[in-house]
């Protein structure tokens, strides 16, 4: 099969996962047990979390800290739920004078992310969402406008798993500083009955990374405008599933409860394989990504170029171009009008070519286009997309596979 999914989950690297499941059998113990089994797998795991937090800053030194979690949705869901258990310890201090917390979630969001912020709103929690601009990103203004003194976090992906669209982190961050830093938004607010509560305090802002680790610079890691967390997940650089992590970049009080393993932020017994093979997968993505970039972008060019030479067919956003800096190379969305997406994506799987509708969770969802929605895309130009996503091994062959079949497909179908 040709393979163009990766955004969904990349074909795992055997010889590193093999090698952390060797590893893994001869450190069978309980990280948090005392004897010596227990302290050679706790060593073993100590040691996968630093390489990985290293592999986060490699221009820099390493700051913050890796709470290994089951998956990128686990470490997606940690901080928003962290603001629930503040929300209930208010409630009960004030017998329930305190203001609900305000959170801003930009509208494109994975499901990690904005599923929760759903279920967070049930729970009588303020959730406003934002919408990106007709290529799919957020202004770093529109966020800052939107702040108000009893916002607690931001969350804004950094690579949209469905157009590829790359978020200015960085800018949002400073945004959201200067904002705090205006006289008036530091101005107290009182609630009746309730304590009194400085503007902007404590503004939590969370980024789901797992597009972008391995496939571009994390330098707002790093960065004093930076995020406070972010997400990442193995599956998507070779790794194994079942395994994510939370990078904080200071302590948090998490809703969750339970071992305190994980340094109270995730408790259970740790996945010692996972955490070794995501801690090299990591690091061997870093030292490829750079020629791995210039790898995707050759793809990319063949792609956008391929798909505007099929009559009809088009690229979303429709302006965008091969090698832009605004977009991931390795993630884009294509529409072929007259022919439904999953209709598309399902003759094409038989075909022998793999490439989705969107993300994998909402595979099942038939019809949502809730980002591309979001963008103000015209329905029949949503509702007639797929994503094609690739990866170190993709080969130019392949997106030639993919173009003759998709053309020859598109012709014959279309109504």
């Amino acid at each position: 099969m040709v393979y163009l999914d990766w955004a969904a989950t990349s074909p795992p690297d055997r010889e590193i996962l093999e090698e952390a499941f060797r590893d893994s059998l001869g450190r069978y113990g309980n990280p948090s047990s005392a004897h010596g089994e227990g302290r050679l797998a706790s060593d073993a795991l100590e040691s996968a979390r630093r390489i990985l937090l290293a592999s986060l800053f490699p221009q820099g030194k390493p700051a913050g800290s890796i709470h290994f979690t089951g998956s990128g949705t686990e470490a997606d869901q940690i901080p928003l739920l962290s603001l629930f258990s503040d929300f209930a310890l208010g409630l009960k201090r004030t017998r329930g004078a305190s203001s609900p917390p305000h959170i801003l979630v930009s509208s494109i969001e994975h499901p990690a992310v904005f599923s929760q912020a759903l279920h967070l709103s049930a729970l009588g929690i303020e959730v406003q969402f934002l919408d990106p601009d007709s290529r799919g990103r957020l202004d770093p203004r529109r966020v800052a406008e939107n702040i108000r003194p009893e916002t607690r976090l931001v969350a804004v992906m950094a690579v949209n798993n469905e157009t590829g669209a790359v978020q200015d982190i960085e800018g949002i961050g400073k945004a959201i500083g200067e904002r705090l830093r205006i006289p008036s938004a530091r101005q107290p607010v009182r609630k009746p009955g309730g304590p009194a509560q400085a503007a902007g305090k404590d503004i939590a802002f969370h980024v789901d990374c797992v597009q972008a680790l391995g496939k571009t610079d994390l330098d707002f890691l790093g960065s004093p405008a930076g995020p406070r967390s972010a997400a990442f997940s193995a599956h998507t650089l070779r790794g194994p599933k079942g395994i994510g992590a939370l990078w904080l970049a200071s302590s948090l009080d998490v809703e969750a409860k339970g071992g305190g393993h994980e340094g109270g932020i995730r408790s259970g017994t740790e996945n010692l394989y996972g955490a070794l093979a995501f801690a090299s997968c990591s690091v061997q993505a870093q030292a490829k990504l750079e020629a791995a970039l210039r790898h995707a972008r050759d793809l990319e060019k063949l792609l956008i170029q391929g798909i505007r030479a099929i009559p009809g067919a088009a690229t979303l956003p429709l302006d965008r171009q091969p090698g832009e800096a605004a977009f991931s190379p390795y993630i884009l969305s294509a529409s072929f009008p007259g022919l439904g997406g999953e209709v598309l994506a399902r003759a094409l799987s038989d075909a022998g070519i793999a490439v989705s509708t969107g993300s994998a969770c909402s595979s099942r969802k038939k019809g949502e286009r809730r980002i591309l929605k979001a963008m103000g895309l015209d329905g029949e130009l949503s509702f007639s997309a797929i994503r094609i996503s690739t990866g170190e091994t993709s080969s130019p062959k392949d997106i030639e596979d993919f173009l003759s079949r998709a053309e020859d497909l598109f012709r014959h179908l279309k109504t």
